[in-house]
């Protein structure tokens, strides 16, 4: 997980006598984890933390946006750094290697809390376990309610009981004591940015969460046992992200776009579709063209963090709705987007990941979505047989392959064979010259002599011979389109089969 240097030096004035925050350093989560400064080196990296001593530093830096340093006493070369990066003094007699250390359990706390996170998402996506976990990190009180005001979770019920007198054993809100609570977030209901409020004299951070631009409820904390820092912004966002998908994974709470996700999971699952999922997709359905995207581990990989990968696709494509199934992704991108910025500049994600992505061809119903998702599979599937090493795969480029992968109904190439193809592969067992293959290529090269020639490395007389031994075995003029077309898809057809029962290495 990322951090902000307000995290760490707070962290770090639990732990050490004297520290002090300079500078002017963004409150983002970007921070990577801490490294040794080198002496001698001028360029500080872009998003890193450097432990370091301050007399060590160089007097003209070369620093990249939201640096962090940790910085061990005092020296004028700081001065260099103040107004361009953020800068954490401590004592110069302080232990280089425990300043580090500490550091890093800073950065060990938070992923802990990202990883607990993550897994109460994939087993059961409890709400109460999501901000009971959370609440050591905020070590404030916290509450979420619903879009429609409902309590969904919250933690220290004595402080609202007996501090703030809200009562929690209703469903909803106390309108006497809540009051000015819900008109202010009556009112605050489109702000995606925290908002600062104040209730009963006390502050409180609020960051609403969104389902593209539907409320889906309020996330608030509540400045009770220690000050609201700058940073807590930050991770009140961060965990807001997490509680979306929390509540788009319940029924009873989750949204108009939740509804379209389910009801698509039904259709490309040629499951019946209740009547209030097809209320929801009619509601969806029109509105744009889509692609459909099926994204699944590459051989040997890492299993799919599915529910990280569904939460990506739907940041970086505004209106898409992305789910975990089968093992694998299903997204529905809008085709405009999708043509606008490709599928293909997610590589940089897919091959952290080891993802490979099927992408189907352009739909406008999503009643339809069952055809796509089939479209998006098949392109991954040939791209696999065809490109084992590729990453994207779009329908419209194995067209052919998926036409020939039915041609034979699962059944051996020979079943097929008229009497002609039959002569050709008996003279191809007793010989070492294949009739079938040299067809084959001729039949690829639209029947062009000198083409097949050069393809085959043959000497046109020889080529021509040989064409006129084949000629007569199959007893039939390959003048003749249909007689062409008919072997050209037997031929492509059993090489199709031969890819697929070829042994995987």
């Amino acid at each position: 997980m990322k951090l902000c240097a307000g995290i760490l030096y707070w962290g770090l004035k639990e732990e050490l006598k004297t520290v002090e925050l300079h500078g002017a350093g963004s409150q983002e989560l970007t921070l990577s984890r801490p490294e040794f400064y080198l002496d001698r080196t001028k360029t500080f990296e872009r998003n890193r933390v450097y432990v370091c001593s301050a007399d060590h530093l160089p007097t003209r830096p070369s620093l990249s946006a939201n640096v962090c340093l940790v910085c061990l006493g005092q020296h004028w070369n700081l001065n260099g750094f103040y107004d361009r990066c953020s800068v954490i003094v401590v004592e110069a007699d302080t232990d280089i290697f425990r300043v580090f250390n500490l550091v890093q359990h800073i950065f060990d706390r938070y992923e802990a809390w990202e990883e607990r996170l993550w897994h109460i998402l994939r087993h059961g996506a409890s709400l109460p376990q999501m901000l009971e976990v959370s609440r050591g990190i905020f070590e404030n009180p916290m509450l979420l309610i619903g879009s429609d005001f409902r309590y969904l979770a919250v933690t220290d019920e004595e402080y609202f009981q007996k501090d703030l007198g809200i009562r929690l054993d209703t469903e909803t809100f106390d309108a006497e004591k809540m009051a000015t609570f819900l008109s202010l977030h009556d009112l605050s209901t489109h702000v995606h940015d925290p908002l600062l409020l104040e209730l009963q004299g006390i502050r409180t951070l609020s960051v609403n969460v969104f389902d593209q631009e539907e409320y889906l409820g309020c996330l608030t904390v509540f400045e009770a046992f220690r000050p609201l820092q700058d940073f807590d912004r930050a991770l009140s966002i961060f965990l807001a992200k997490l509680l979306r998908q929390a509540v788009q994974q319940n029924p009873t709470l989750a949204s108009t776009r939740s509804a379209v996700r389910r009801a698509l999971r039904s259709v490309i699952a040629g499951q019946p579709v209740d009547f209030e999922l097809r209320r929801a997709l009619s509601q969806e359905n029109g509105k744009t063209d889509w692609v459909c995207v099926r994204l699944q581990p590459k051989r040997g990989a890492a299993p799919l963090p599915g529910t990280y990968l569904s939460a990506a696709l739907e940041e970086r494509y505004t209106g898409a709705m992305a789910f975990e199934y089968e093992r694998t992704v299903a997204a529905f991108l809008p085709a405009a987007q999708a043509e606008c910025e490709t599928t293909a500049q997610l590589l940089p994600l897919l091959d952290r990941l080891g993802l490979a992505c099927g992408v189907s061809g352009v739909f406008s119903n999503l009643y339809e979505a069952n055809q796509a998702w089939f479209q998006a599979t098949s392109a991954l599937q040939n791209g696999f047989l065809q490109d084992g090493n590729g990453t994207v795969f779009y329908f419209q480029d194995y067209l052919l392959p998926q036409l020939l992968s039915g041609a034979l109904s699962g059944r051996p190439s020979w079943v097929y064979y008229p009497n002609g193809l039959k002569k050709l592969k008996a003279h191809d067992e007793a010989s070492q010259v294949s009739y079938l293959e040299t067809l084959r290529v001729y039949l690829d090269n639209n029947l062009s002599v000198t083409r097949t020639a050069a393809a085959l490395y043959l000497h046109r007389s020889t080529l021509l011979d040989r064409l006129a031994h084949i000629t007569q075995m199959l007893g039939r003029d390959l003048k003749d389109p249909d007689f062409c077309l008919t072997l050209g898809i037997l031929l492509r057809a059993e090489l199709q089969q031969k890819r697929l029962t070829r042994p995987k290495t």
